[in-house]
């Protein structure tokens, strides 16, 4: 057919433009996919770029944050550097004041840091606290870091024994500002008073004492539940528990022990079978405040001589063995001198002679008794509570200013209060200084602080102190300091008796080891006992007999040991308690705001 070949070739050049066409239509695609590509690589890019440089920010940010707060803390570091060393210098010229007008320069010192941040002009920023700190940044920026902020108020223990500093401490590095606050804690006692039962060395308590109040050891802390004592021969008895109502204080968390049988557990494992985690604090013993017993004992000497005193000369003259001499030759103004007191004279003769012997003696034994002024005594001396019945200041002195005398009964020799049958109590209302030993028996009501200098061996028989078969009560709701150079024993209290006794009035102090029992005996304290050395206690509960054979013991309620912290010291013995020659700094945890 010849009309259909055109027919054909028109069709087929109609399908070939239409292919052309659409080939026209789609060719501006590619560069739209092109263009999409590039714009979201170009956002990708952006992204990584904004997000590097967003976090180089941040990092710089952090950066001066972390910088920042450790210039605030070192601007701390630095005021309580100054503090230190300031209140130190006023403690070291502070010989010649009274505790109560060392308080007064402390207290006028920490109010005077105040009032430098209120008004930096003002007359008194000589006194001010200038702890600031300033560095040179690598951009040529400064970063300082000020104390802006200081809080003083006075802490309350007994009387006023410390006081507290709230700092607040600001840096801004580059513009990023950040503050920290900080408690500093000062007092001027040796840290031995704060303690119910502490060591310098190691506290090993055995078996189930009763404690409340904070203790310490300076080195290993052990805790078991097994006492051991010597009764015939070595013995052992498993009892519990151990209760501690404070704070255990340590070096460190694997110095925390507990023996539990053959079992032993250190650390946070103590905490989950004897002291909870909470009441576990470290406290490391290079910022522990101590105590030297002879240093003490010349300070009190230098008190009751007051002005003029030589240190060195009081010094010679204690270890020479002339104290006694030396004071009442050097200071007769200062220091009575009653003598031996005589055998006493018979009342029935009346002759002039008589008389006069019965004068002597009644004046002796008045000057022993009612000093009214310090007192020296050559030799030893005893109180048996018939001759003399004790010794009274109606006003021990020390208490205010420096004006008011530092009274001292010094005791040349050794010194034993022995009232045991008697029918009243000896009284002692005195601060007594003992240059040999101290024996203590029977019934005696203390006010009063006692030094007792005489060293000891460590043969566990050669004592310092010996208080045995003694009841000590408080004279006047007050107590017993003794701080003792040598080792104490104190041994038979209500020795197998089953009826909780009142408690020792007392707080003891040896620069030596030390051992204590509540086992056939029954040991309660109203006070502290803390040992420079070692300090072992031994402790069970029940009901104790003894026989032949040992102490037969029955387990009860009966608490055997029992210590209780007394803060009244702080004001009842004040004048007596030992100095320092530094304060007693504690710095709490900072604070970030």
């Amino acid at each position: 057919m010849p009309g259909v070949r055109p027919i054909l070739r028109h069709l087929r050049s109609w399908k070939w433009k239409g292919l052309s066409g659409r080939f026209r239509e789609e060719r501006g695609s590619a560069l739209v996919l092109v263009m999409f590509i590039v714009l979201l690589l170009t956002i990708l890019g952006l992204s990584v770029l904004t997000a590097a440089v967003g976090g180089a920010q941040r990092t710089e940010t952090r950066k001066n944050d972390v910088q920042s707060l450790h210039l605030a803390e070192k601007t701390l570091d630095e005021a309580v550097a100054y503090i230190t060393a300031s209140l130190n210098s006023k403690v070291k010229d502070s010989v010649d004041m009274s505790q109560a007008e060392v308080d007064a320069e402390i207290d006028m010192f920490l109010k005077s840091l105040k009032g430098s941040i209120d008004d930096p002009d003002q007359s008194v920023k000589s006194s001010a606290l200038f702890a600031s700190t300033d560095l040179q940044q690598a951009g040529g920026e400064r970063a300082v870091g000020t104390i802006i902020d200081v809080v003083p108020h006075t802490t309350k223990q007994g009387d006023s024994v410390s006081y507290t500093l709230t700092l607040t401490a600001q840096a801004e590095v580059n513009g990023v500002i950040r503050k920290l606050t900080q408690n500093v804690v000062i007092d001027t006692y040796p840290d031995f008073l704060k303690y119910t039962l502490g060591s310098e060395g190691n506290l090993t308590i055995n078996g189930s004492p009763y404690i409340k109040g904070n203790i310490y050891a300076g080195n290993t802390l052990t805790i078991s539940d097994t006492a051991r004592y010597i009764y015939n021969n070595d013995r052992a008895y498993i009892s519990e528990p151990f209760e501690l109502v404070g704070e255990a204080h340590v070096q460190a968390l694997d110095k925390l022990v507990y023996m539990k049988g053959n079992q032993k557990f250190t650390g946070n494992a103590v905490s989950e079978k004897v002291i909870p985690a909470a009441n576990v604090k470290i406290k490391n013993h290079r910022s522990f405040v101590e105590v030297n017993v002879k240093s003490s004992f010349i300070d009190k000497v230098e008190e009751a001589i007051g002005s003029g005193a030589s240190r060195q000369r009081i010094q010679e003259n204690i270890d020479n063995g002339t104290l006694a001499g030396y004071l009442t030759s050097s200071y007769k103004a200062i220091f009575d001198n009653p003598g031996v007191l005589p055998p006493k004279p018979d009342p029935a003769d009346t002759s002039d002679a008589g008389k006069e012997l019965i004068a002597k003696y009644d004046d002796i034994k008045n000057r022993l008794t009612a000093p009214t002024r310090s007192v020296v005594y050559k030799g030893d001396l005893t109180l048996d509570g018939t001759e003399l019945t004790g010794i009274n200041y109606t006003n021990k002195g020390g208490d205010g200013s420096s004006t008011d005398p530092h009274y001292w009964y010094i005791v040349d020799g050794n010194l034993t209060i022995d009232n045991e049958g008697g029918p009243n109590s000896v009284k002692v209302r005195a601060n007594i200084l003992v240059t040999g030993k101290v024996e203590i028996r029977g019934e005696v009501e203390f006010d009063s602080t006692i030094y007792v200098l005489k060293d000891s061996t460590k043969d566990i028989e050669d004592f310092t102190t010996i208080v045995e078969d003694a009841s000590i009560k408080g004279l006047n709701n007050k107590e017993l300091v003794l701080i003792s150079q040598g080792q104490i024993l104190i041994n038979r209290l209500a020795a197998f008796d089953n009826n909780e006794p009142k408690p020792l009035a007392a707080f003891f102090y040896t620069d030596s080891d030390a051992k204590l029992y509540g086992v056939g005996s029954i040991f309660s304290l109203s006070g502290g006992f803390f040992a420079k050395g070692d300090l072992t206690i031994n402790a069970v509960r029940g009901i104790a007999t003894g026989n032949n054979l040992g102490i037969n013991i029955q387990s009860n309620n009966l608490i055997r040991f029992k210590a209780i912290y007394n803060d009244q010291i702080f004001t009842d013995q004040k004048a007596g308690l030992p100095r320092v020659k530094a304060i007693n700094i504690r710095v709490e945890e900072l604070k970030l705001e």
